[in-house]
């Protein structure tokens, strides 16, 4: 079958499948389970599947979060409000991302509720927290890994029409926390972890299996 994903995009028609396979397909996607800081203090703490690591020495993660566009303002446009994690970010400089296991899911799925700035996440699915040792915003307690990140760079995404409603907030890591369970000859045991990834509509997946490839020029 053929998927018109610019009829999707315009609303021009039937795309082929009544649900966007878009997510299903570029997948599974590794979630970015991000601690911030208000102005005030408050820890935010939000999961985003639009999340990577795109560069190393010095390691580079980024994660993407949408700004709501009200309909009387163009895409991205002024009249934009940043998420929370967007704009702590950007504000003081900061995130932790906290990666997600198996045990943590129904505590990751709470913290996607949009809650006001002045109320917490973490209080709110009875998370406790711990500190960071490089950056402001805690680490999550239990988190199979953390990673400290300072921010280097926002940008709005693009499109060929124009600037998307989707930012891209990259964050140098300068820190990692690692539980000690998982680390075994001096070496991360990733399948121990039994991270979980997002897969497309309200499905995920979680990592049990794992095989070695040596790249032929190594």
């Amino acid at each position: 079958m053929y998927y018109d994903s610019e009829r999707r995009v315009g609303g021009d028609g039937d795309p082929g499948l009544p649900w966007n396979p878009f997510k299903a397909l570029v997948a599974p996607r590794p979630i970015g389970w991000i601690s911030s800081l208000t102005r005030t203090g408050v820890v935010n703490l939000a999961p985003f599947s639009f999340f990577q690591a795109v560069a190393d020495r010095p390691d580079v993660v980024m994660f993407s979060t949408e700004v709501e566009t009200p309909a009387s303002s163009g895409p991205g446009g002024p009249d934009g409000e940043r998420k929370d994690s967007h704009e702590n970010a950007t504000v003081l400089g900061e995130f932790v991302c906290n990666l997600v296991s198996w045990n943590m899911r129904e505590a990751m799925n709470t913290t996607s509720l949009r809650l006001p700035p002045d109320q917490s996440e973490a209080e709110h699915a009875g998370l406790q927290l711990a500190p960071s040792r490089r950056v402001g915003p805690p680490r999550v307690v239990g988190a199979p890994a953390a990673l400290e990140c300072l921010v280097v760079d926002s940008r709005q995404v693009v499109h060929r029409h124009g600037l998307h409603r989707f930012h891209m907030i990259f964050g140098e890591v300068v820190g990692i926390h690692i539980d000690d369970r998982f680390v075994r000859e001096g070496r991360v045991d990733t399948v121990a972890m039994q991270l979980i990834g997002r897969l497309g509509y309200d499905e995920y997946s979680v990592l049990d299996r794992t095989f070695r490839m040596t790249r032929p020029d190594v």
